[in-house]
């Protein structure tokens, strides 16, 4: 059951983190991509700092807002190049989890993957 909660967390960081790509689309204002992952990544790191930073490694720390990040941008981009299809977006998400279990999976850390859980 632990293990089951830790994918589902993981999952809504995941889905978090797509949901402040495409807010940060819909806010940009002719911002570039740059100065956009430059904010989103400032954020994200500072959201886990002050959550888990006492808890885990600064590069524990760096290694989930690097991945947190890439899927924020994904949330900024895909808006913009393609038009919405909810069987996409199902398909995206579950290969991210697919990616997420190969991770922990690979894992020597005791906490297993990248993905920070509660």
């Amino acid at each position: 059951m632990e293990g089951q909660e830790q994918k589902g967390s993981a999952m809504d960081s995941v889905a978090m983190a797509f949901n402040m790509g495409v807010s940060a689309r819909r806010q940009s204002q002719g911002k570039s991509v740059v100065h956009v992952a430059n904010e989103l990544g400032q954020y994200i790191y500072s959201n886990l700092s002050r959550s888990f930073g006492a808890k885990y490694p600064e590069e524990y720390l760096l290694a989930n807002t690097e991945h947190l990040l890439q899927i924020a941008l994904l949330g900024y981009i895909i808006p913009e190049v393609c038009a919405y299809d909810e069987g996409f977006k199902t398909r995206l998400f579950n290969l991210i989890e697919a990616k997420i279990n190969q991770s922990q999976a690979q894992s020597d850390e005791p906490q297993g993957g990248n993905i920070i859980t509660p």
